[in-house]
């Protein structure tokens, strides 16, 4: 039984580098897939925040519901 924590253990921490939502948005195109918007400065208020880049110092946003 111990065995088989440690292979479901070493499949998911193999599996988490694969995973690509676990990954910011580096560029436009992976911020839109990712259902954000790129905004110039800040992100949009109210019920928007950051989750990473579109391109160097612009922002790619998505709205967050509380």
């Amino acid at each position: 039984m111990k065995i088989f924590a440690l292979f479901i253990a070493v499949l998911l921490l193999l599996l988490q580098g694969t995973l690509g939502f676990m990954r910011a948005p580096s560029n436009h195109e992976q911020c839109k897939e990712a259902g954000g918007i790129c905004a110039a400065g800040r992100c949009p208020l109210p019920n928007t925040r950051s989750f990473g880049r579109c391109q160097k110092g612009v922002p790619c946003c998505q709205a967050v519901y509380d």
